[in-house]
């Protein structure tokens, strides 16, 4: 009984260190993505560049920045279990009477 206890403690403690990993990992990402798109929204507004004429390729690096905060995001959200959370069904409850008699109440 001890020895599953401890392995159950153990394996508590791993989730633990792996999630707080996770999330400094994602925090790391995200700034590095967070100064990414800043320098970037620099160089273009410094290109000078007419919104219908922006080429290709820097359509695809914003692309591939909103697309890494996107991951970045749902990965957060999974490492500190905030989709964990059921949403509570607030409506509320109508009762639908059959058969009443208008000339009895």
């Amino acid at each position: 009984m001890k020895k599953n206890k401890n392995t159950e403690i153990d394996i508590k403690q791993k989730k633990y260190d792996v999630n707080r990993k996770h999330i400094e990992f994602y925090d790391k990402t995200l700034s590095i993505i967070d100064f990414l798109l800043d320098e970037y929204s620099k160089e273009l507004t410094r290109a000078d560049i007419e919104f219908l004429d922006m080429p290709k390729n820097s359509v695809a690096v914003l692309d591939f920045i909103i697309s890494s905060i996107v991951k970045i995001q749902k990965g957060q959200r999974i490492a500190l279990g905030l989709d964990e959370d059921e949403i509570e069904d607030r409506t509320p409850i109508i009762n639908i009477v059959e058969g009443l008699n208008k000339e009895k109440i």
